[in-house]
Protein backbone atom coordinates (compact mmCIF):
# COMPACT_ATOMS: atom_id res chain seq x y z
CA UNK A 1 0.00 0.00 0.00
CA UNK A 2 1.55 3.22 -0.92
CA UNK A 3 0.73 6.61 2.07
CA UNK A 4 1.91 10.08 0.78
CA UNK A 5 2.89 12.39 3.47
CA UNK A 6 3.27 16.20 2.87
CA UNK A 7 5.33 19.02 4.56
CA UNK A 8 5.63 15.67 7.08
CA UNK A 9 8.27 16.18 10.06
CA UNK A 10 11.51 15.06 9.87
CA UNK A 11 12.70 14.57 13.54
CA UNK A 12 10.59 10.97 13.35
CA UNK A 13 12.92 10.07 10.11
CA UNK A 14 16.63 10.08 11.42
CA UNK A 15 18.23 9.23 14.72
CA UNK A 16 20.01 12.34 14.78
CA UNK A 17 17.16 13.77 15.82
CA UNK A 18 17.42 16.99 13.56
CA UNK A 19 14.28 18.80 12.94
CA UNK A 20 12.83 20.01 10.19
CA UNK A 21 9.81 19.38 7.54
CA UNK A 22 10.41 16.85 3.94
CA UNK A 23 7.91 18.03 1.04
CA UNK A 24 6.57 14.59 0.57
CA UNK A 25 7.34 11.42 2.24
CA UNK A 26 6.33 8.15 0.59
CA UNK A 27 5.83 4.86 2.09
CA UNK A 28 5.74 1.78 0.46
CA UNK A 29 5.17 -2.14 0.37
CA UNK A 30 6.10 -3.47 -3.15
CA UNK A 31 7.14 -2.61 -6.76
CA UNK A 32 3.81 -1.83 -7.44
CA UNK A 33 3.45 1.18 -4.83
CA UNK A 34 6.79 2.42 -6.87
CA UNK A 35 5.28 1.88 -10.27
CA UNK A 36 2.07 3.97 -8.72
CA UNK A 37 4.73 6.38 -7.17
CA UNK A 38 6.86 7.32 -10.24
CA UNK A 39 4.48 6.68 -13.72
CA UNK A 40 0.98 7.41 -12.32
CA UNK A 41 0.09 10.72 -14.26
CA UNK A 42 -2.30 11.82 -11.32
CA UNK A 43 1.17 11.28 -8.54
CA UNK A 44 2.83 14.55 -10.53
CA UNK A 45 5.92 12.55 -10.51
CA UNK A 46 6.75 10.98 -13.77
CA UNK A 47 9.87 13.33 -14.30
CA UNK A 48 11.64 10.72 -11.94
CA UNK A 49 11.96 13.68 -9.00
CA UNK A 50 15.28 13.63 -6.49
CA UNK A 51 14.63 11.27 -4.39
CA UNK A 52 16.31 9.62 -1.60
CA UNK A 53 15.42 5.87 -0.06
CA UNK A 54 15.72 5.95 4.00
CA UNK A 55 15.32 3.44 6.31
CA UNK A 56 15.42 4.28 10.06
CA UNK A 57 17.44 7.55 9.56
CA UNK A 58 20.27 5.76 11.24
CA UNK A 59 22.91 6.93 8.77
CA UNK A 60 21.98 10.48 7.36
CA UNK A 61 22.40 13.71 8.00
CA UNK A 62 19.54 16.78 7.29
CA UNK A 63 21.41 19.53 6.81
CA UNK A 64 18.58 22.05 5.94
CA UNK A 65 15.35 22.60 8.27
CA UNK A 66 13.35 22.33 4.81
CA UNK A 67 14.37 19.75 2.75
CA UNK A 68 13.07 19.76 -1.14
CA UNK A 69 13.01 16.55 -1.95
CA UNK A 70 10.92 13.01 -1.93
CA UNK A 71 12.03 10.60 0.49
CA UNK A 72 10.48 6.76 0.40
CA UNK A 73 10.73 4.75 3.39
CA UNK A 74 9.80 1.01 2.62
CA UNK A 75 7.42 -0.47 5.15
CA UNK A 76 7.65 -4.32 4.13
CA UNK A 77 9.61 -6.18 6.84
CA UNK A 78 8.82 -9.44 5.91
CA UNK A 79 11.31 -12.72 5.91
CA UNK A 80 11.26 -15.07 3.56
CA UNK A 81 13.00 -18.91 3.79
CA UNK A 82 13.38 -19.99 -0.06
CA UNK A 83 15.87 -22.22 0.25
CA UNK A 84 17.65 -24.72 3.09
CA UNK A 85 19.62 -28.10 3.43
CA UNK A 86 21.79 -29.32 6.24
CA UNK A 87 24.77 -26.13 5.90
CA UNK A 88 22.31 -23.24 5.81
CA UNK A 89 19.65 -21.58 4.52
CA UNK A 90 18.63 -19.00 1.96
CA UNK A 91 16.79 -15.71 2.78
CA UNK A 92 15.19 -13.43 1.16
CA UNK A 93 14.26 -10.52 3.21
CA UNK A 94 12.70 -6.94 2.22
CA UNK A 95 13.80 -2.94 2.58
CA UNK A 96 11.75 -2.59 5.54
CA UNK A 97 12.72 -5.21 7.93
CA UNK A 98 14.94 -4.15 10.58
CA UNK A 99 18.17 -5.19 10.45
CA UNK A 100 18.44 -6.53 14.47
CA UNK A 101 15.52 -7.67 13.97
CA UNK A 102 17.00 -10.02 11.43
CA UNK A 103 19.73 -10.67 13.29
CA UNK A 104 17.73 -11.90 16.24
CA UNK A 105 16.03 -13.89 14.55
CA UNK A 106 18.52 -15.79 12.65
CA UNK A 107 20.97 -16.30 15.87
CA UNK A 108 17.87 -17.60 17.73
CA UNK A 109 17.30 -19.93 14.61
CA UNK A 110 21.04 -21.50 15.02
CA UNK A 111 22.14 -19.84 11.74
CA UNK A 112 25.66 -18.42 11.49
CA UNK A 113 26.71 -15.12 9.33
CA UNK A 114 25.01 -11.87 10.74
CA UNK A 115 25.34 -12.26 14.54
CA UNK A 116 28.49 -9.81 14.83
CA UNK A 117 25.82 -7.27 13.49
CA UNK A 118 23.68 -7.18 16.37
CA UNK A 119 22.06 -4.16 17.69
CA UNK A 120 23.39 -2.15 14.73
CA UNK A 121 20.32 0.15 13.78
CA UNK A 122 18.87 0.18 10.06
CA UNK A 123 17.22 -1.49 7.62
CA UNK A 124 18.09 -4.18 5.19
CA UNK A 125 17.44 -1.81 2.45
CA UNK A 126 20.41 0.55 4.27
CA UNK A 127 22.68 -2.05 5.37
CA UNK A 128 22.60 -3.43 1.40
CA UNK A 129 23.45 -0.06 0.09
CA UNK A 130 25.74 0.64 2.79
CA UNK A 131 27.31 -2.31 3.41
CA UNK A 132 27.33 -1.96 7.01
CA UNK A 133 29.49 -4.04 9.06
CA UNK A 134 31.22 -4.50 12.81
CA UNK A 135 33.67 -7.05 14.61
CA UNK A 136 34.92 -8.06 11.51
CA UNK A 137 31.52 -8.71 10.03
CA UNK A 138 30.29 -7.06 6.86
CA UNK A 139 26.52 -6.89 5.35
CA UNK A 140 28.04 -8.16 1.61
CA UNK A 141 29.61 -11.07 3.28
CA UNK A 142 26.33 -12.45 3.19
CA UNK A 143 24.28 -11.70 0.45
CA UNK A 144 23.81 -13.06 -2.49
CA UNK A 145 21.51 -11.13 -5.06
CA UNK A 146 19.82 -7.77 -4.60
CA UNK A 147 16.21 -7.02 -5.98
CA UNK A 148 15.82 -3.41 -6.73
CA UNK A 149 12.95 -1.53 -8.69
CA UNK A 150 14.24 0.75 -11.56
CA UNK A 151 12.54 4.10 -12.27
CA UNK A 152 13.78 4.13 -15.63
CA UNK A 153 12.37 1.21 -16.98
CA UNK A 154 9.67 0.67 -14.67
CA UNK A 155 10.30 -2.96 -13.51
CA UNK A 156 12.41 -4.88 -10.92
CA UNK A 157 15.87 -5.90 -11.69
CA UNK A 158 18.55 -8.67 -9.85
CA UNK A 159 21.82 -7.47 -9.26
CA UNK A 160 23.97 -10.48 -8.43
CA UNK A 161 26.42 -10.01 -5.24
CA UNK A 162 29.09 -9.90 -7.82
CA UNK A 163 28.10 -6.98 -9.36
CA UNK A 164 27.81 -4.98 -6.36
CA UNK A 165 30.78 -4.00 -5.77
CA UNK A 166 30.91 -4.42 -2.16
CA UNK A 167 33.65 -2.76 0.04
CA UNK A 168 34.30 -0.53 3.16
CA UNK A 169 30.90 0.79 3.61
CA UNK A 170 30.44 1.49 -0.12
CA UNK A 171 28.52 -0.55 -2.76
CA UNK A 172 27.50 -0.02 -6.40
CA UNK A 173 24.41 1.12 -4.97
CA UNK A 174 25.94 4.43 -3.25
CA UNK A 175 27.48 5.92 -6.53
CA UNK A 176 25.73 7.36 -9.76
CA UNK A 177 24.04 6.03 -12.11
CA UNK A 178 22.34 3.67 -9.70
CA UNK A 179 22.05 5.58 -6.77
CA UNK A 180 19.51 8.20 -8.97
CA UNK A 181 17.83 5.21 -10.42
CA UNK A 182 17.66 2.03 -8.14
CA UNK A 183 15.16 1.67 -4.93
CA UNK A 184 16.55 -1.69 -2.97
CA UNK A 185 13.05 -3.88 -2.62
CA UNK A 186 15.12 -7.09 -1.08
CA UNK A 187 18.17 -8.67 -0.28
CA UNK A 188 18.74 -12.62 -0.73
CA UNK A 189 21.39 -13.41 1.68
CA UNK A 190 22.78 -16.79 2.39
CA UNK A 191 23.54 -18.13 6.30
CA UNK A 192 25.49 -21.15 7.65
CA UNK A 193 24.58 -23.51 9.67
CA UNK A 194 27.77 -24.42 10.72
CA UNK A 195 29.64 -22.73 13.62
CA UNK A 196 31.48 -20.50 12.55
CA UNK A 197 32.24 -17.44 15.15
CA UNK A 198 34.21 -14.66 13.84
CA UNK A 199 36.43 -13.56 17.15
CA UNK A 200 38.93 -11.56 15.48
CA UNK A 201 37.95 -8.09 16.55
CA UNK A 202 36.70 -6.14 20.04
CA UNK A 203 38.58 -8.44 22.15
CA UNK A 204 36.17 -11.40 21.75
CA UNK A 205 39.24 -14.14 21.25
CA UNK A 206 40.03 -13.42 24.44
CA UNK A 207 36.62 -13.46 25.94
CA UNK A 208 35.33 -16.49 24.62
CA UNK A 209 39.19 -18.48 25.08
CA UNK A 210 38.48 -22.23 25.25
CA UNK A 211 34.73 -21.96 24.27
CA UNK A 212 34.96 -21.60 20.92
CA UNK A 213 33.48 -25.11 20.25
CA UNK A 214 30.97 -24.62 22.39
CA UNK A 215 29.33 -21.10 21.43
CA UNK A 216 26.20 -20.20 19.69
CA UNK A 217 25.14 -17.59 17.52
CA UNK A 218 23.26 -16.22 20.59
CA UNK A 219 26.40 -16.39 22.53
CA UNK A 220 28.36 -13.81 20.69
CA UNK A 221 25.15 -11.73 19.97
CA UNK A 222 24.82 -11.13 23.46
CA UNK A 223 28.20 -10.07 24.01
CA UNK A 224 28.04 -8.16 20.90
CA UNK A 225 25.06 -6.13 22.59
CA UNK A 226 26.63 -5.74 25.61
CA UNK A 227 29.59 -3.97 23.96
CA UNK A 228 28.03 -2.04 22.49
CA UNK A 229 25.54 -0.47 25.05
CA UNK A 230 28.64 0.14 27.24
CA UNK A 231 30.17 2.29 24.34
CA UNK A 232 27.18 4.24 22.67
CA UNK A 233 24.52 6.13 23.22
CA UNK A 234 20.66 4.96 22.99
CA UNK A 235 19.36 7.15 20.40
CA UNK A 236 15.89 7.06 22.02
CA UNK A 237 17.87 9.41 24.52
CA UNK A 238 20.11 11.29 22.86
CA UNK A 239 20.50 11.41 19.31
CA UNK A 240 23.23 10.20 17.18
CA UNK A 241 24.01 8.84 13.60
CA UNK A 242 26.37 5.76 14.88
CA UNK A 243 29.98 5.88 13.74
CA UNK A 244 29.99 9.61 11.49
CA UNK A 245 33.08 9.10 10.55
CA UNK A 246 34.39 5.90 8.59
CA UNK A 247 38.05 4.14 9.67
CA UNK A 248 40.65 5.19 8.05
CA UNK A 249 42.69 3.13 4.93
CA UNK A 250 46.27 3.88 4.54
CA UNK A 251 49.24 1.74 2.62
CA UNK A 252 52.18 0.98 4.67
CA UNK A 253 54.42 3.46 3.94
CA UNK A 254 52.10 6.38 4.37
CA UNK A 255 51.58 4.24 8.22
CA UNK A 256 55.23 5.76 8.37
CA UNK A 257 54.16 9.40 8.02
CA UNK A 258 51.24 9.41 10.08
CA UNK A 259 53.82 7.72 12.66
CA UNK A 260 55.79 10.90 12.33
CA UNK A 261 53.30 13.27 12.40
CA UNK A 262 52.33 11.62 15.78
CA UNK A 263 55.41 12.15 17.28
CA UNK A 264 55.80 15.83 16.32
CA UNK A 265 53.29 16.38 17.61
CA UNK A 266 54.15 14.19 21.33
CA UNK A 267 51.51 11.36 21.00
CA UNK A 268 52.50 8.56 22.51
CA UNK A 269 50.95 5.90 19.13
CA UNK A 270 52.14 2.58 21.33
CA UNK A 271 48.70 1.67 22.08
CA UNK A 272 47.10 2.59 18.00
CA UNK A 273 45.09 0.05 16.80
CA UNK A 274 46.76 -0.97 13.21
CA UNK A 275 44.76 -4.05 11.06
CA UNK A 276 46.46 -5.05 8.29
CA UNK A 277 43.89 -5.74 5.34
CA UNK A 278 43.56 -6.66 1.40
CA UNK A 279 42.24 -4.07 -0.53
CA UNK A 280 39.68 -5.34 -4.09
CA UNK A 281 42.30 -5.05 -6.16
CA UNK A 282 44.77 -7.11 -4.58
CA UNK A 283 47.12 -5.02 -2.75
CA UNK A 284 48.14 -4.86 1.09
CA UNK A 285 47.12 -1.83 3.58
CA UNK A 286 46.14 -0.66 6.98
CA UNK A 287 42.90 0.12 8.22
CA UNK A 288 43.30 2.59 11.20
CA UNK A 289 40.92 3.10 14.46
CA UNK A 290 38.98 6.91 13.65
CA UNK A 291 37.89 6.70 17.17
CA UNK A 292 41.26 6.24 18.72
CA UNK A 293 42.80 9.10 16.11
CA UNK A 294 39.88 11.54 17.18
CA UNK A 295 40.55 10.56 20.72
CA UNK A 296 44.07 11.30 21.25
CA UNK A 297 43.42 14.67 19.35
CA UNK A 298 41.82 15.84 22.42
CA UNK A 299 38.04 15.61 21.06
CA UNK A 300 36.71 12.73 23.11
CA UNK A 301 33.93 14.24 25.32
CA UNK A 302 34.04 17.59 23.51
CA UNK A 303 30.40 19.93 24.07
CA UNK A 304 29.95 23.11 21.45
CA UNK A 305 26.19 24.48 22.07
CA UNK A 306 23.83 21.33 21.01
CA UNK A 307 26.31 18.71 19.94
CA UNK A 308 29.36 17.26 20.83
CA UNK A 309 31.27 13.56 20.75
CA UNK A 310 30.03 10.89 22.83
CA UNK A 311 32.29 9.90 26.12
CA UNK A 312 32.08 6.40 25.98
CA UNK A 313 32.93 6.69 21.55
CA UNK A 314 34.53 9.50 20.00
CA UNK A 315 33.46 8.37 16.71
CA UNK A 316 30.23 9.15 17.54
CA UNK A 317 28.25 12.65 17.43
CA UNK A 318 25.64 13.24 19.41
CA UNK A 319 22.45 16.02 19.66
CA UNK A 320 23.01 16.69 23.32
CA UNK A 321 19.75 18.83 23.52
CA UNK A 322 17.82 17.68 21.19
CA UNK A 323 17.74 20.88 19.12
CA UNK A 324 20.64 20.42 17.29
CA UNK A 325 20.47 21.61 13.80
CA UNK A 326 22.57 19.92 10.47
CA UNK A 327 24.33 23.11 10.24
CA UNK A 328 26.05 22.71 13.89
CA UNK A 329 26.60 19.48 13.25
CA UNK A 330 28.75 19.66 10.22
CA UNK A 331 30.73 22.18 11.79
CA UNK A 332 31.75 19.85 14.90
CA UNK A 333 32.58 17.60 11.73
CA UNK A 334 34.40 19.65 9.85
CA UNK A 335 36.58 20.92 12.88
CA UNK A 336 37.43 17.33 14.07
CA UNK A 337 38.22 16.62 10.51
CA UNK A 338 40.61 19.82 9.99
CA UNK A 339 42.23 18.67 13.32
CA UNK A 340 43.35 15.20 12.97
CA UNK A 341 44.36 16.05 9.19
CA UNK A 342 46.61 18.86 10.93
CA UNK A 343 48.23 16.10 13.80
CA UNK A 344 48.21 13.00 11.75
CA UNK A 345 48.02 13.82 7.91
CA UNK A 346 45.19 11.91 7.61
CA UNK A 347 41.76 13.25 6.16
CA UNK A 348 38.30 11.73 7.80
CA UNK A 349 35.73 11.06 5.66
CA UNK A 350 32.31 11.00 6.99
CA UNK A 351 30.46 7.60 6.96
CA UNK A 352 27.22 9.65 7.60
CA UNK A 353 25.55 10.95 4.24
CA UNK A 354 24.81 14.72 4.22
CA UNK A 355 21.10 15.25 3.21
Amino acid sequence: MLTIHTNHQLKPLNTMGIDGTVTTLAEWSDAADLHQLFKNSEMGLESNPSFKAIGQGSNILFTDYKVDKLLLRCVNESIEIVDEDETGVTLTVHAGCQLDRLVDYCCYQGWWGIENLSLIPGTIGGATVQNVGAYGTEWGDVVVEVKCYDTDIDRVVTIPRSDMAYGYRDSALKHRPLNSRFIVVSTTVRLSKIASPILTYGGLSVLFAGRESELTPVDLREEIIKTRRSKLPDVAITGSAGSFFKNPIVSAQDLDVVLSNAHRHGIDTSSMPVHGIVLPDGSAAVKLSAAWLIDKSGWKGYRRWNVGTWPGQPLVLVNITGYASGIEVIALASDIIADVKEKWGIELSPEVEYL
